[in-house]
């Protein structure tokens, strides 16, 4: 790991040498080639004397949740010392890295607010499926696996006709594991001899 962020370090360093070099700090470059090694490595350090020698860079951030939804935060960033910069990141996963542009995830064992506020699984075509509000409304946001509706009981049935709230992780997890028992099974044949 510390090899990896000594190759991702070292990969921001040269674009902020690039950019640099390319006029893009307001930073005078009529100093000789020395200087110009003391200028980048200002950027490493936590104070630095040239106010303008910041590297600006934009950082997406992606949530994952356990549903398979993803939110997307974008931000700029200032970097003013790489350590801090990589400490701040530590828990996520660089997932892209361009000029100016960084792309971080990071993997929630969590459901997504987003269906803890409208989800509701529901029963659709023989399927159990994750329901944008209570089933009637038939805004149907993702299928999760076949049922075998001889397999459920008419109290199951109907729970699911009403739809069951997905308020946490904890209720998310144990319907699919109650309903992943009812799968149906694909009996296979053998070839005529």
């Amino acid at each position: 790991m510390d090899k990896l962020k000594y190759l991702i370090g070292l990969n921001i360093f040269l674009v902020l040498a690039i950019l640099i070099y390319n006029g893009q700090f307001n930073q005078e470059s009529t100093e000789s080639d020395e200087n110009d090694v003391i200028l980048v490595s200002n950027l490493e350090t936590e104070t630095s004397p040239y106010p303008n020698d910041l590297a600006t860079i934009e950082i997406v951030l992606q949530s994952q949740y356990l549903d398979g939804r993803m939110d997307t935060k974008t931000y700029t960033e200032t970097i003013t010392a790489m350590e801090d910069f990589w400490y701040a990141y530590e828990s996520y996963q660089l997932i892209d890295q361009r000029v100016g542009q960084m792309v971080f995830r990071e993997y929630i064992d969590d459901i997504s607010p987003y269906l803890k506020e409208v989800g509701y699984f529901g029963l659709a075509d023989n399927q159990l499926v994750i329901y944008e509000g209570e089933p009637q409304y038939n805004q149907n946001i993702e299928t999760v696996f076949d049922l075998d509706i001889n397999m459920l009981s008419e109290a199951e049935q109907k729970q699911l006709e009403k739809g069951i709230k997905i308020d946490s992780k904890s209720t998310y997890q144990e319907v699919i594991d109650v309903f992943r028992h009812q799968i149906p099974s694909k009996q296979v044949h053998g070839e005529p001899e």
